[in-house]
């Protein structure tokens, strides 16, 4: 005992002395809480869990946390001024101020909802938006490549869009509002359901889900590579049945695409709205500061900044029914398209549809319209094809010999078809020899075609010039 007591005493000198017994029963000062930093943090602490710094406001572990607990849900529930408790001084502009909408609540919990009511003859740039009532059903599978969607009713369709709190995806990225827009009787109508923290994300997924459960089909913008997605993965988080697992979804970004990329520099939605709808945008919140707003939202409950989002998402929302309306309204036949490039689109599109007299009309408009250059050179090999698949060769040869007198790679495909018709079907084996000739001699000459494209398209022409060669040799010319 006395060794024991020995090294005791040894080890509290070593630590700066031995406490009396009557300080030793007073309330101890954890070790470090020494610092005026730390000790402020433990004031906190205190406020927050209720408890008095006097003698005898010790709680256990289990009581602390107990406390912790049921501050942060004070603290999380929305609408309450608990969430600005450590700054009382700073000026909270609300929802309400801002927004007209309501507290929507639900068996899984309470969100925000915000409903605008547009009537029919409301214009969105160019297009009213009347025009969805007239839309042709059958356009939707042309424009999403013959077979990948049914034909789809413009008045029992849903049009979404999210705001998320990321834009790369992933398990992180939450979306917080959900713009969906539809048709009720003479009116358009954009209903947004608003999460104002996460607890509510349940709620907003189940009430999304009745809202969608009405309508036959979904269009979106990117909506099959991002939103929808994003959204299964929620509802599977959430436990929920995900509701646009079968319903038919045209996605536009694609149609887009095809319509519109040949002409324009950017397929995005706000530069489509600009350069189809001739709309611009007033104060409008750019897309990549979405996300920290919402954050921002989040630590302060002051709503003055989120108001631009809700009118961004509406925006979005309007732009993608009008311009619905007007990837619909390209295919129809009595449209003249804005520009030759639409001409050119319109004829692939149609050829990929495997409509030929639709493509072969606007291929030729595109021809004739004076188009020059890449989409030139494509109209008239895509169109000399078409003739040749219906036997049309003295149409075909034509377009070949025209095609022949341009520059660029399509020049060698239409000089390799003339060498094998004169070949094969006119058996005119000298012309055929001079075709193979005047290619390699252009092949020699452009060193602006790709290497690998000129090493492929020689060896291929030497071949077919050894062969006629032969041919012509055996028939003593």
């Amino acid at each position: 005992m006395k060794k024991g007591s020995s090294t005791r005493q040894k080890l509290e000198r070593l630590a700066g002395g031995v406490r009396s017994r009557t300080s030793e029963s007073a309330p101890r000062k954890h070790p470090l809480l020494s610092s005026p930093g730390l000790e402020s943090l433990h004031r906190l602490e205190q406020e927050v869990l209720g408890v008095e710094s006097s003698a005898g406001g010790e709680l256990s572990v289990k009581e602390r946390l107990e406390r912790l607990v049921e501050a942060k849900k004070r603290l999380l529930r929305p609408g309450l001024p608990q969430r600005q408790a450590f700054d009382a001084d700073a000026q909270v502009v609300t929802l309400e101020e801002v927004l007209d909408g309501k507290q929507v609540e639900n068996s899984h919990g309470e969100y925000y909802q915000v409903e605008n009511v547009f009537p029919l003859d409301h214009r969105q740039g160019k297009i009213n938006l009347s025009r969805l009532k007239q839309v042709s059903p059958s356009a939707f599978s042309i424009l999403a490549r013959g077979n990948d969607e049914p034909d789809l009713d413009l008045t029992r369709t849903v049009f979404l869009d999210t705001e998320t709190t990321g834009l790369a995806g992933g398990a992180g990225t939450c979306p917080f509002l959900i713009g969906c827009g539809y048709i009720d009787e003479d009116q358009f109508i954009v209903r947004q359901l608003f999460m104002r923290d996460y607890p509510e994300e349940k709620a907003m997924l189940h009430d999304l889900a009745e809202l969608v459960s009405r309508f036959d089909s979904l269009v979106t913008f990117n909506g099959k590579s991002f939103d929808v997605p994003l959204l299964e993965s929620r509802y599977v988080l959430a436990r929920l049945r995900f509701p646009l697992a079968e319903i038919p979804h045209f996605d536009l970004l694609h149609p887009a695409r095809s319509l519109w990329k040949a002409r324009l520099e950017s397929c995005r939605l706000i530069e489509l709205e600009t350069m189809l709808l001739g709309l611009e945008r007033q104060g409008d919140v750019p897309g990549e500061l979405i996300p920290g707003i919402f954050f921002d939202y989040l630590r302060s409950r002051d709503a003055s900044r989120i108001q631009p989002v809700f009118s961004h998402n509406c925006h979005d929302i309007l732009s993608l029914a009008a311009l619905t309306v007007c990837a619909s309204e390209a295919l129809d036949e009595n449209t003249c398209p804005e520009h030759p490039l639409d001409d050119y689109s319109l004829g692939r599109i149609f050829e990929r549809a495997s409509i030929p007299e639709r493509s072969m009309q606007h291929y030729n408009r595109a021809v004739e319209s004076g188009l020059q250059g890449t989409a030139k050179r494509r109209s008239l090999r895509q169109l000399a094809s078409q003739h040749k698949r219906l036997a049309d060769w003295d149409e075909a040869t034509k377009l070949w010999r025209e095609l022949a007198d341009e520059d660029g790679p399509e020049a060698f495909q239409a000089l390799e078809e003339l060498a094998m018709l004169c070949e094969h079907r006119d058996r005119d084996f000298t012309a055929a020899l001079e075709y193979c000739r005047q290619a390699l001699s252009r092949i020699e000459d452009d060193f602006r075609l790709p290497y690998d494209f000129r090493e492929g398209r020689r060896e291929s022409f030497l071949h077919r010039r050894r062969r006629l060669e032969r041919k012509l040799k055996k028939l003593g010319g």
